[in-house]
C-alpha cells in the first residue's frame, strides 16, 4: 500500500502581494448594482448581484449564489447615470464571503475599451 503526502501551507501576505501582480488590468472599486444570469439555460432567473469592482478585462461581484468557474454568465448592469449595458462573462472564482455572500470573480468574453470601461463607471 502506498502512503500519499501532500504539503499545505498558508497563504502568506508575499503570496496574496503575487496574486495581485498577476491582474493585468488595474481594477476599479464601484458600488453598482447588477443582474446577472447563467447562459448555460435558456428560461433561468436573473440573480441580484453588486458590482465590488470592475477592469477592462473583468468583473468583481457579490451575489447569494456560487457559480461554477467556467460558467458563462450575462451580467447587466447599470451605471449611475441609467445608461444600461449586458455584458458576457466566465466565472473564474466563487468566495464563500463571511457574511454569506459569494465573491464571484469574472472575466469578460471580449475586452472593454477605455471609453466602454469609463460609461459604466
Amino acid at each position: 500500500m502506498s502512503e500519499h503526502c501532500a504539503l499545505v501551507q498558508p497563504i502568506s501576505a508575499h503570496a496574496a502581494l503575487a496574486d495581485a501582480e498577476r491582474r493585468a488590468a488595474e481594477r476599479r472599486p464601484v458600488t453598482l448594482e447588477a443582474l446577472s444570469r447563467p447562459m448555460d439555460i435558456q428560461d433561468t432567473l436573473w440573480w441580484g448581484a453588486t458590482v465590488r469592482d470592475i477592469s477592462a478585462k473583468g468583473i468583481g461581484l457579490s451575489l447569494c449564489y456560487p457559480f461554477k468557474a467556467g460558467t458563462y454568465l450575462a451580467v447587466d448592469l447599470q451605471n449611475q447615470k441609467g445608461t444600461r449595458r449586458t455584458l458576457l462573462t466566465r466565472v473564474v472564482h466563487a468566495r464563500d464571503q463571511a457574511d454569506g455572500m459569494w465573491h464571484v470573480g469574472c472575466e469578460f468574453v471580449k475586452q472593454l475599451s477605455d471609453s466602454e470601461l469609463e460609461l459604466l463607471i
